[in-house]
């Protein structure tokens, strides 16, 4: 599984304008706000309330750019599969599936100011109910929502609620019933994570499921090695002309693609079932870089780098279903190897979600330790969270 040149030019949108112009010279936050709302359990549940059935994905980009000028971010590109939209944005992604949406941002965006808008786009263009309050309570009750974070370097800096965990909590309890908060993690200024969920609308499922996996994996890194972070630092006019003169891209995309060839971050997973595979990177100036890859039409993994000296972060995110992909021949341990010799942080911390607790992916993970070389892990945390097992973990670099 590899990328070629041919992903450059099959974009579904393209700002080149934006794409010419971006600079990161200000940026300074890498940890993201990470937002997922599953208004149905399925596609399948999707009602017809206009006589056709109508998604997510039939919301016009320009809609889009709308809600997402209210996280104060914009949308660099889109790639489409047959199964969902990736939008790689100024600060980091945005994944719209028919039924559900996962919104990835970074900086100082003010991702849940979105979420009137958002829901009032949806109930207008589409006419779902799942998007209008109950009367009962004046809230929305869709079938799950999630919203984490790991904590700010630089909290202060952040706008409007983002700057306390405790006010982002009291704005979500605002829209959504039955919402649960929970500090994973060391109580202190660098060393936990915030999780948000709600309960799920059980109510709204209408078919059986198919047993297809559910499960995320997220790596956020800090303290990059000096030599790796190198990699992410380019500027603009290094690229060989005969090379831009190839594609119809800018730039940024083109240094992106060269950057993600040669950390073979397109690599990341043993594809053994020869899925079909999309990518979409572009590279700031003067420095960071942000990858959507898409795999087999409906996963996806996504990365963002921020490679400062001084706040140097990155941060992997994946649904992708490790043993599906490879037939059994990789896990989910591999794959955070993998992405920790591209980085090689002195700390991170990993979050693993999935619906199934026996799933041999999760058993193999509860065993980290001494599977991480280079790594020492100073906290292991589990939560039941109804229907979904979390696990937790953090790492420091041995001395």
């Amino acid at each position: 599984m590899t990328v070629t040149e041919k992903e450059l030019t099959n974009h579904t949108y393209i700002d080149h304008e934006l794409s010419a112009n971006l600079d990161s010279a200000e940026a300074f936050e890498g940890p993201e706000k990470l937002l997922e709302i599953w208004f149905y359990a399925d596609a399948q549940d999707i009602p017809e309330p206009r006589g056709t059935k109508k998604t997510l994905r039939d919301i016009e980009v320009a809609k889009w750019v709308e809600i997402l000028k209210l996280v104060k971010c914009e949308v660099l590109s889109v790639r489409s599969t047959a199964v969902m939209d990736a939008f790689l944005l100024s600060e980091s992604s945005l994944f719209v599936y028919d039924h559900k949406i996962t919104l990835k941002t970074c900086g100082t965006t003010t991702t849940l100011l979105c979420l009137q808008l958002l829901f009032d786009t949806i109930n207008t263009e589409l006419g779902w109910d799942v998007c209008k309050r109950i009367e009962s309570t004046g809230k929305y009750f869709p079938y799950k929502v999630f919203y984490s974070r790991r904590c700010f370097m630089f909290p202060l800096k952040q706008r409007s609620i983002h700057k306390n965990w405790s006010n982002e909590v009291d704005y979500l309890n605002t829209f959504f019933s039955c919402g649960r908060s929970y500090l994973v993690g060391r109580n202190d200024e660098s060393n936990h994570w915030n999780l948000y969920v709600t309960e799920t609308n059980k109510s709204m499922v209408q078919k059986a499921k198919s047993e297809d996996p559910d499960e995320t994996l997220e790596i956020l890194m800090t303290g990059l090695d000096h030599e790796r972070a190198k990699q992410f630092i380019r500027k603009r006019g290094l690229c060989e002309q005969q090379t831009a003169e190839k594609s119809e891209e800018d730039e940024g995309h083109m240094l992106g693609f060269n950057i993600t060839k040669s950390t073979k971050l397109d690599l990341v997973y043993e594809n053994n079932i020869k899925a079909a595979f999309h990518h979409d990177a572009f590279a700031f100036t003067p420095c960071g870089y942000s990858a959507n890859m898409m795999l087999d039409e409906e996963y996806y993994y996504t990365l963002h780098v921020t490679p400062e000296k001084g706040w140097s972060y990155a941060s992997f995110e994946s649904n992708v279903p490790v043993a599906k992909i490879s037939q059994g021949k990789q896990d989910n341990v591999q794959v955070l190897n993998h992405v920790l010799q591209v980085f090689q942080p002195n700390d991170f911390c990993v979050t693993f979600f999935t619906k199934d607790d026996l799933k041999e992916s999760y058993s193999r993970y509860m065993q980290i330790g001494e599977q991480v070389p280079g790594y020492s892990r100073r906290d292991r945390i589990i939560y039941d969270l109804e229907d979904y097992q979390l696990l937790y973990m953090r790492f420091e670099r041995s001395l």
